[in-house]
């Protein structure tokens, strides 16, 4: 295919909306979907007063993953160095990247939180029997529910619950700026009431890295006394207390919000359907905590349950990312310093892949296997989102406790919608009232 000039590439305003690239456009109101099928799988648009290239569908997942050395993820996610540092692993290219990979392993392989099955499933157990029959968000319930099962296992962190609360509104405010304009981002990072949860947080878990250097060679049980142990030895011994502290902090909040959303709105959809529930309650007979210690393969209605819940609700629908090595998609150069949206769940929505893809239909994962390339809730290759392993525990223990145990009397209508915007994750808040089950 011979080579075209960037110029070339279709344009989202022109050529698709109809409409001058100089007037605004909301983050959430680009319909890329629908550019995708008239445009193809490259286009650009205006975003923010700058150009960006969008790239999306099976041929895009294939590139951006196969090769993951040709972006510059330090430019792309400044947003991490500003709060994090730059020893956080989302700041690292190339081998610095796989070797903090290698170290952070320890604390988020499936084998190392596979352990904590049964103790997850306590927490869980005994913050819904905390609630139970209490109006409550379910959002905010499992958000604090998962930070608390991460602090009292792969890190061991006593947490109050005023504590907890403060590390959730850490996390939450953090992330949701990240995809703001720089300047509004700047601002809202420099502010008095940023800074003060930001002191909060940093300052408890550098307490908790000094105690247990001044441990060691003692190390205390947790996946974390792994992760420190590793990073020191790389290092030769030498203490990079910020470092460190990103790390923990990782261990503790990594992914717990975004698995809070996509229990908020999977939720929605297995209330909705009274077979459904009736199927993953009598697949969940005699439920208990080492269930699942074994796998999912006794559960194979709940897997793909969660396996749909993923598809529909991708928390991170599409990542920015910056060129670090020229590279032609398409037939389109792309040049070092271009910016990109990789559309990596664009694939979620193709008819062509999922078969009506905007209806909630567990039994497809169980009439089916789908190409790995098809499915980017978490992204892929070597930058796959590090807390997979943790959201993967977190959302059958969740799941099963409740279908097993409770009834939901929801006490709000929920609007959750399919968005596949860079920054827009699905929230909408379902509040009710967990009523055990009569047995």
């Amino acid at each position: 295919m011979p080579t075209k000039s960037l110029p070339e590439i279709p344009s989202y305003e022109l050529d698709f909306a109809g409409y001058s690239a100089s007037e605004e456009t909301e983050l959430d109101s680009f319909d890329h979907l629908s550019a995708y099928r008239k445009l193809g799988p490259i286009y650009t648009v205006q975003f923010r007063g700058e150009k960006w290239i969008c790239l999306g569908g099976m041929e895009a997942n294939d590139v951006a993953w196969r090769n993951p050395d040709m972006w510059d993820y330090h430019s792309a996610l400044s947003p991490f160095r500003d709060v994090m540092g730059d020893r956080h692993v989302t700041q690292m290219d190339g081998k610095p990247h796989r070797r903090k990979r290698r170290q952070l392993k320890p604390g988020f392989a499936m084998s190392a939180i596979g352990r904590w099955i049964p103790s997850i499933d306590g927490v869980l157990k005994s913050r819904l029997a905390d609630i139970e029959g209490q109006q409550t968000s379910l959002a905010d319930f499992f958000m604090s529910a998962l930070t608390c099962a991460n602090s009292k296992t792969v890190l061991q962190a006593p947490l109050s619950e005023e504590a907890i609360k403060v590390f959730i509104r850490f996390e939450e405010s953090f992330i949701g700026a990240t995809v703001w304009e720089k300047s509004r981002r700047d601002a809202f990072y420099a502010s008095e009431a940023f800074l003060a949860d930001k002191n909060f947080v940093f300052n408890l878990l550098a307490e908790l890295v000094k105690e247990r250097i001044a441990r060691l060679p003692e190390k205390a049980e947790d996946n974390f006394s792994e992760v420190l142990s590793l990073t020191l030895e790389d290092n030769d011994g030498q203490v990079d207390l910020q470092e460190l502290v990103s790390e923990a902090y990782l261990l503790l909040m990594a992914g717990t919000g975004n698995t809070a959303k996509l229990l908020n709105c999977g939720l929605q959809h297995i209330l909705a359907d009274d077979d459904l529930q009736a199927e993953l309650r009598k697949e969940l007979e005699g439920y208990g905590p080492e269930s699942f210690a074994r796998g999912m393969e006794a559960f194979p209605k709940l897997k793909a349950t969660i396996m749909e819940i993923e598809r529909m609700f991708p928390a991170a629908p599409v990542l920015a990312r910056t060129v670090a090595t020229p590279f032609e998609f398409m037939g389109y150069p792309l040049e070092k310093g271009d910016k990109v949206l990789h559309m990596q769940t664009l694939p979620h929505f193709l008819e062509e892949i999922y078969e009506d893809p905007y209806t909630f239909k567990p039994a497809r994962w169980l009439e089916k296997k789908y190409p790995k390339k098809s499915q980017g809730t978490f992204g892929g290759s070597t930058h796959i989102c590090l807390g997979m392993n943790l959201a993967r525990v977190h959302m059958p223990i969740a799941l099963a406790n409740i279908l097993a145990n409770y009834d939901l009397e929801q006490t709000s209508e929920s609007d959750i919608k399919v968005n596949l915007n860079y920054g827009v994750p699905q929230v909408s808040d379902i509040s009710g009232r967990f009523v055990a089950r009569s047995k």
